[in-house]
């Protein structure tokens, strides 16, 4: 399968998973042609954007007070897992159990980066 089309693949199956559990299409993402999802549980606002050369999620978490981190799983073949444990935690993710949702999503897909902040450096995020 060619990447273009693996990546197109892969958007169908993030927009038909996400929308299925609740999420909306964020402004513009139908005009784009890609992945870009957003779910808002009332604690926190969840938005999750495909990145499209790579088999990679781009996954922020915002807090009602403008907290925002940003986290990179790299599914690779883990697509379905890795958006499966996104909507197990979609509806009890706060600012205050962040971290221990992140280690279930960290189970599905064993490779993600997590930057806090614009000026943090990515780090390989463990299960630990």
């Amino acid at each position: 399968m060619s990447e273009a089309s693996r990546a197109e693949e892969d958007e169908k199956r993030i927009i038909q998973r996400l929308k299925k559990a609740g999420w909306n299409l964020a402004e513009g993402a139908d005009t784009l042609g890609t992945a870009d999802l957003v779910y808002d549980n009332g604690h926190m606002v969840i938005e999750v954007s495909q990145e499209l050369e790579k088999q990679e999620l781009l996954l922020t978490l915002t807090a009602s007070d403008g907290h925002e981190v940003t986290v990179y799983p790299v599914y690779g073949d883990q697509l379905g897992a890795t958006l499966d444990a996104i909507v197990g935690f979609q509806d009890r993710i706060r600012p205050d159990n962040f971290h221990d949702m992140l280690r279930e999503l960290v189970v599905a897909c064993p490779k993600i980066y997590y930057q806090e902040g614009e000026d943090d450096e990515p780090r390989l995020l463990t299960n630990g």
